[in-house]
């Protein structure tokens, strides 16, 4: 049971309990109106998720189709897919229909996701984005390197106002044995405030994120290196939110980007001489931001910002002709040290809850189950 206060700013000790409600209760549905909420304000599950399409049901093969829908597909900056299944009450089937939906985009490339996303761009009434364009906008949002292995291992966000138990027990027994499968469970809460209702959504399972800290037996070679390349790619998509935070760089520091080691040594002469060819090309400064803290000087509107992988890519495209293709996180630099080890100084180690700390969520023992 959530609760949630309404508190008076002229009189912040007086505070009233605002009534829970439900979906149903206010007639809404989960295709109209909890994808439409979570399309316009994603980082209610996840701030690092980019809307690929919704509703997606173009499933083929060379034995027939599939018109199963997916609800929301999205791309996380760590380059990895996400499948993001509605639900507007319990539901004792959603972690089999998402894990379904999983397997059927593990098959995409970066060459179809775009076609996919310049589709559902288009249909919302964007006329006239290009389909490079599309692709460039999801080379944008990746702040590590992305290449089509990465989107094979999709990551599963189960979205329901409560779970069954036998959804909970699933989720937590696959995390134990099944370690390539990443399923998220968030609860949404409606509460009614009179003119509007308030939403709250909360991630219950896992209790904290707990990649970096799990050990597990060895795996399936190519398995496994593209789950600790996915698990690097989150750890350095969170420099720039983490320095942020610790407030690690000044406002105003000069940034620079070193390519030693990150790219083919003509490359780094090319965009080197590039950029030596205007003194407002190498000057970039830190303009602290959760995302996009990068100001440079050479940008059309010297005051727009850029996230460490958009300016990559557009100082590439205009000394070679094509993005980068490495960790943004680990060309820039401040103070001779990289995004992704400046923040590394800043990140505390954490400690992995037992199941018994989870409170409020609902484990189904032998005991307990019943076959109906």
């Amino acid at each position: 049971m959530a609760h949630l206060l309404s508190v008076s700013k002229q009189s912040p000790t007086v505070a009233s309990l605002l009534d829970e409600s439900t979906m149903t209760h206010q007639r809404w549905t989960e295709p109209h109106h909890l994808e439409a909420w979570i399309v316009a304000h994603p980082e209610v599950l996840d701030s690092s998720l980019k809307i690929i399409t919704t509703q997606f049901s173009r499933w083929e093969s060379d034995g027939g189709s599939a018109r199963d829908r997916l609800d929301i597909l999205a791309l996380a900056d760590s380059g990895e897919l996400v499948v993001i299944e509605l639900k507007r009450a319990g539901d004792r089937q959603v972690h089999l229909q998402a894990l379904t939906y999983a397997a059927l985009v593990s098959g995409f490339t970066r060459e179809i996701l775009a076609n996919v996303h310049l589709d559902w761009l288009r249909r919302r009434g964007d006329s006239t984005v290009t389909l490079d364009e599309a692709h460039r906008s999801l080379e944008n949002h990746v702040e590590a390197e992305w290449n089509d292995e990465l989107l094979g291992l999709p990551r599963i966000i189960l979205v329901a106002e409560n779970f069954p138990g036998q959804v909970i027990t699933t989720v937590q027994w696959l995390s134990e044995v099944a370690s390539d499968i990443t399923i998220e469970a968030h609860e949404y809460h409606l509460f009614d405030r009179g003119d509007d209702v308030a939403v709250s959504f909360q991630r219950i399972l896992p209790v904290e994120d707990l990649e970096d800290q799990r050990l597990r037996p060895g795996l399936i070679e190519r398995t496994t290196e593209v789950r600790e390349r996915l698990s690097t790619n989150r750890r350095r998509a969170k420099s720039v939110a983490i320095i942020h935070e610790a407030g690690a760089i000044p406002d105003g520091a000069t940034i620079e980007l070193n390519l030693e080691s990150l790219a083919r040594p003509e490359v780094v002469e090319q965009v080197s001489a590039w950029l030596e060819e205007d003194s407002k090309r190498k000057d970039i400064r830190w303009s602290s931001h959760r995302t996009r803290p990068l100001i440079w000087a050479a940008a059309d509107d010297p005051h727009q910002r850029w996230s460490p992988t958009s300016l990559r890519n557009e100082i590439f495209e205009q000394a070679i002709g094509q993005p980068g293709t490495f960790s943004a996180a680990d060309a820039w630099n401040y103070g001779g040290r990289n995004l992704y080890r400046i923040a590394q100084d800043h990140v505390e180690p954490r400690t992995q809850p037992s199941p018994a700390s989870i409170s409020g969520v609902d484990r189904i023992t032998p005991e307990h189950l019943r076959l109906e």
